[in-house]
């Protein structure tokens, strides 16, 4: 009986991982209000293929967004200060990792 609930339980941790594996596109709520196109690195670091990076910075105030979570395609979602670029405390900024392009808002 234990063997199973096990069995059961890995398996249900393996579907909401591969959940994880890829964001849906749909996700995108709105853009960002008054955000750049493109945020950069850190001094000193630099894009990698598939790798998600934190800080990313805002080129333009130097606004530091924080990676909460990531996906093995590039694709990170971000926390930023509050209320920055119209969010609301549910809710992250959508980067593509290799390249600093901003995606959209996603709820947390």
């Amino acid at each position: 009986m234990k063997a199973k609930v096990l069995i059961v339980l890995l398996a249900c941790l393996l579907i909401a991982c591969g959940s994880i594996m890829e964001p849906d596109s749909d996700d995108i709520i709105r853009q960002p209000e008054d955000a750049p196109a493109k945020f950069t690195l850190a001094k000193g670091m630099f894009f990698e293929e598939n790798t998600c990076k934190s800080p990313m910075l805002d080129p333009k105030d130097g606004t530091e967004l924080i990676m909460i979570r990531s996906w093995g395609n590039g694709i990170g979602d971000y926390r930023v200060p509050k209320y920055k670029y119209g969010l609301n405390h549910n809710e992250y900024v959508r980067l593509n990792c290799e390249t600093g392009q901003l995606i959209g808002i996603v709820k947390k």
